[in-house]
């Protein structure tokens, strides 16, 4: 069988304490035909010493000038990929070591613009996995015709926004000119609404094969964001623009859509009961008079009332009714919850 050669663009900034587990996978893991691009973003840890200590053929490290964030490490990385397909895999992750094997095995029976793994979330407390969750598609296998029902699955599963767990046809990105753009949140929702705007077949992986690490260690996604909610907002507003040029808008899309919707609601509102935002409780119920109750998709939401799911029944209500106070009570109920019992969190949150 042919080796297909794919390059792996890893953006680096903090990382170094999680190098020596990548370094031992990248070179025990049997694929050997890739490349393993670093870009190193002026760190303030010893990430720079270990990559460059890091002695491999295979490795190209560049070193950012200036710390640019992610999105521009990855670009930069593009940029000098020589490989047939390209992977942006997390640093700070880990993968089956089988992964690459399997990939490659797909790649040469059947060449698709973009192969998506399963993921499994691991939980980590004090540096122990805790609780795991694998996350599969319902589907498997060469997707072509109508993406529909796909896109649904791999949005409700939460796959469908991550690009750690994708492998890309690189002439696809080069041909396309696209591109990571920063922003405070979804750099990799974006990317994959460009990406699948120009695709004509994709591959699931139906296993969980990408490992992605969930530590409470000050993640974007526990970072207080002013934009938070407008950033989502524009999420849902793209995932229905994909579907209008790629596939057909129906009941299930619909139901996503109102079901995201008052979900990004809940999830802004309980970020706004946060300290770091500085919002006091009438503050708080204020924000959702202007952000939510005014929100331009508010009325269009209101009429899917019938597709709104069991679990989000509540809140639904609360937010067709605009019961502001409520609204930050229950978001602050869920914070509590959160905070003091992450792991039961996830488990309710499904």
């Amino acid at each position: 069988m042919n080796n297909t050669k794919i390059s792996l663009i890893f953006a680096c900034y903090n990382v170094s304490q999680y190098l020596d587990k990548l370094f031992q996978l990248l070179t025990t893991q049997p694929y050997q035909n890739i490349e393993i691009i670093f870009v190193e973003d002026c760190s303030t840890d010893d990430t720079k010493a270990k990559l460059q200590a890091f002695i491999d053929l295979r490795v190209k490290l560049l070193c950012n000038k200036k710390n640019i964030g992610a999105a521009e490490s990855r670009n930069r990385g593009i940029q000098i990929a020589t490989g047939e397909y390209i992977w942006f895999p997390d640093p700070d992750d880990l993968f089956d070591e089988l992964l690459l094997t399997k990939v490659n095995t797909i790649i040469q029976q059947n060449r698709p613009d973009v192969i998506s793994i399963g993921m499994q979330e691991r939980y980590e407390i004090n540096g122990k996995t805790d609780y795991t969750k694998d996350i599969v598609s319902r589907y498997d296998g060469l997707i072509t015709g109508d993406f529909t029902d796909v896109f649904v699955d791999l949005e409700e599963s939460f796959l469908f926004g991550y690009t750690n767990n994708k492998f890309y046809k690189a002439n696809i990105i080069h041909k396309y000119r696209i591109l990571n753009e920063h922003q405070a949140l979804k750099e990799d929702f974006e990317f994959n609404i460009k990406v699948f705007k120009q695709v004509s077949n994709f591959y699931l992986l139906n296993e969980p094969l990408y490992f992605y690490m969930k530590r409470n260690n000050g993640s974007l996604t526990s970072k207080f964001v002013p934009d938070y909610f407008c950033i989502h907002m524009q999420t849902l507003a793209s995932f229905k623009s994909l579907i209008e040029v790629k596939a057909t808008i129906n009941d299930n899309v619909n139901r996503l859509l109102v079901n995201r919707f008052v979900r990004y609601c809940l999830s802004a509102i309980e970020r706004n009961s946060s300290l770091k935002s500085g919002m006091s409780f009438l503050e708080q119920n204020q924000w959702i008079k202007e952000n939510i109750f005014n929100q331009e998709k508010y009325n269009e939401y209101l009429l899917l009332s019938d597709l709104v799911n069991k679990k989000q029944k509540l809140f639904y209500f609360l937010i067709k009714y605009r019961i502001g106070f409520l609204l930050v009570t229950a978001a602050n109920i869920v914070k509590l919850v959160k905070a003091k019992f992450p792991i039961l969190f996830v488990k309710l949150k499904g």
